[in-house]
């Protein structure tokens, strides 16, 4: 079977059907949106959303061996990701059967407290002309990958920017370090962070923390790689807290 693409005039009626099988899904409520494609069966609703050179999909299903089989055929690179506070083992033997590979684990960790000190005048926040060399700085990191990280568009980093929500460390007038994150009420996710100066390496976290304590947030989360130990440490060591939900990332070539 060949994907099609979305009609959004039909998005209510795509979104009944992905949320009527519940056996095998993945999907938590992602919106339908016109770049979208979908493969739809009796038992089945995959719902494939291009980002660069693959797809990532979101499936619902009933029928475990239709939807191995519609995994099997379908062109390109494809992921996965299956988020869960519980063991997948029958996830891994569905993947494995369909002939996807787990390239990741990442652990959610959260705060509720954060560190004193700073004001908000002492952060530099990125300016639209920065978009270039901000972009350049993300996806020309190794520790970082497409596929396991929700790395923004530079139309997506664009807005954050205006936004706010894009702080930078500077060396030189150079951009070497960049926190990105995203603010909803009192809730905030902590969505990518990289640092190369030889001089300040944490400035961008503790900025965070002046900029999440000055506005009021109550609870911020971040996704970290589970192999990460050195992330790890420094979250934990300023008072993040793992709450149990893990992200396994799946690829098919």
């Amino acid at each position: 079977m060949q994907l099609e693409k979305i009609d959004i005039v039909k998005k209510e009626t795509y979104f009944k059907k992905i949320l009527s099988f519940k056996k095998y899904s993945n999907y938590f409520g992602q919106a339908f949106e016109p770049d979208d494609w979908y493969l739809e069966t009796e038992h089945t609703f995959i719902l494939a959303k291009p980002v660069d050179d693959f797809f990532r999909l979101f499936l619902s299903s009933d029928d475990r061996e239709e939807v191995v089989a519609l995994l099997k055929v379908m062109e390109g690179i494809n992921v996965i990701n299956l988020p869960s506070k519980r063991e997948i083992v029958e996830w891994y033997q569905l993947m494995a059967d369909a002939g996807y590979e787990n390239i990741g684990i990442y652990e959610r960790y959260f705060y509720t407290k954060f560190r004193p000190g700073g004001t908000l005048d002492q952060i530099k926040f990125a300016q639209s002309e920065q978009v270039e060399e901000i972009y350049d700085l993300l996806y020309g990191y190794e520790g970082f990958s497409p596929y396991t990280d929700y790395l923004p568009s530079k139309d997506e980093l664009s807005q954050l920017i205006k936004e706010q929500f894009v702080i930078v460390n500077e060396l030189s007038e150079q951009v070497v370090g960049t926190y990105l994150f995203q603010i909803d009420g009192k809730k905030c996710y902590l969505r990518a962070w990289i640092d190369k100066s030889p001089v300040d390496g944490f400035k961008l976290i503790f900025n965070m923390h002046t900029i999440m304590r000055e506005k009021g947030i109550t609870y911020a989360y971040l996704w970290v790689n589970s192999e990460n130990k050195r992330v790890k440490s420094i979250h934990q060591f300023l008072g993040a807290k793992p709450d149990g939900l893990k992200d396994y990332t799946f690829i098919k070539r």
